[in-house]
């Protein structure tokens, strides 16, 4: 079975949870280089969604949920598969990888819409043994019902657990940091050319700040956009190392509270007692290149470089700057897909 192309992660909508290793001792020593099970596993989980996928939502008298009734105008499953994703290096997902697989591309084609998931390792590895594999991190593009199909199908043949991964606000401040830092190469940030590429690619910035019913009963929620030709007055000094993680999120923060009065300390550069941390977090930060969502949300923008015959990518070359603007995005995304597999890790200090 030829392998997947982690590009496929790219412009979708996931949702975020954590999987306990897999176990598939009693029917295959290995997994993910094994295209044998991947084809058995496939077979099995196209089989049970014929079989019973829809047949609850013909019984009862209660109207179908908005899930339901959407999933019941998918068609007939035309195809399901099962492919190895060679790496995560999105940035040149086209190179040849000796390295061994990453993960897994699970394709749901319906008559009418096809749906996806994917089971991701962290950078260090898959951690296979030969009894189990760990792919920590599950994104899946799939309504409720058929997501807690596959999230069934998995508990039962692999004897895994899942949870929902949820996103703490530090990690938010933080992937929004390394974004920027990857998308302008960490540094000549004062440079036209590099602002305009963070600038085309991020366009602008949409944060969404929650607050305890403690301290704001009344407001649940504040939304503060940032928009494109403002975000290079919030960026640091080229080689401000004294920064706190965020960045872009701590000058944001000096800015509402010099004017607004307001300490939100986004960037949660203060004490963990202090007040802000308590009742002040960030649930979401949105822009042009990617979304995160502390309830678990996941979507990374970035259009894939694709080679010509023989690894020729003069298609490319034809124009360097959107060329160079492609690959920077790519880079980008790549560094926020890993911080958040690293996240998943079963074990790893977590910040609230």
């Amino acid at each position: 079975m030829a392998p997947s192309t982690p590009d496929q992660i790219l412009n979708t909508s996931w949702t975020l949870h954590r999987l306990s290793p897999l176990h598939h001792e009693k029917e295959f020593q290995s997994l993910l280089d094994n295209p044998e099970a991947l084809k058995v596993y496939a077979n099995r989980l196209r089989d049970q969604l014929t079989g019973n996928v829809l047949a609850g939502f013909q019984v009862g008298t209660s109207a179908p949920s908005p899930e339901e009734d959407a999933l019941s105008r998918t068609g007939a499953l035309k195809n399901c598969t099962w492919e190895a994703i060679p790496s995560l290096a999105l940035e040149t997902s086209n190179a040849p990888n000796p390295q061994s697989p990453c993960g897994i591309l699970v394709v749901l084609e319906y008559e009418n819409i096809t749906y996806k998931a994917a089971l991701l390792a962290p950078p260090e590895g898959s951690y296979s043994r030969k009894t189990s594999t760990y792919l920590p991190l599950l994104l899946t593009r799939l309504p409720g019902p058929l997501r807690q199909t596959f999230i069934s199908f998995l508990s039962a043949n692999f004897d895994t657990y899942c949870s929902v991964f949820r996103l703490p606000s530090q990690f938010l401040c933080a992937g929004l940091a390394s974004y920027v830092d990857a998308l302008t190469q960490g540094r000549d940030r004062e440079s036209a050319t590099s602002r305009a590429i963070l600038e085309d690619v991020v366009k602008e910035i949409q944060i969404t700040v929650s607050f305890s019913t403690n301290v704001a009963p009344d407001l649940r929620s504040l939304n503060i956009n940032i928009p494109r030709g403002s975000i290079k007055n919030f960026l640091p000094a080229t080689g401000d190392s004294n920064q706190p993680s965020g960045s872009i999120l701590s000058g944001l923060s000096s800015y509402i509270e010099k004017h607004l009065a307001m300490d939100l300390d986004l960037a949660g550069s203060s004490a963990k007692d202090s007040p802000a941390r308590k009742h002040v977090r960030i649930s979401k930060i949105a822009c042009n290149g990617f979304v995160l969502g502390a309830e678990g949300k996941m979507k990374l923008v970035a259009q894939p470089i694709r080679a010509g015959p023989a690894g020729d990518d003069s298609a490319e070359n034809d124009d360097d700057a959107p060329s160079e603007k492609k690959r920077l995005a790519l880079r980008a995304s790549e560094v926020l897909l890993l911080s958040v597999t690293r996240r998943s890790l079963v074990g790893e200090n977590q910040e609230s």
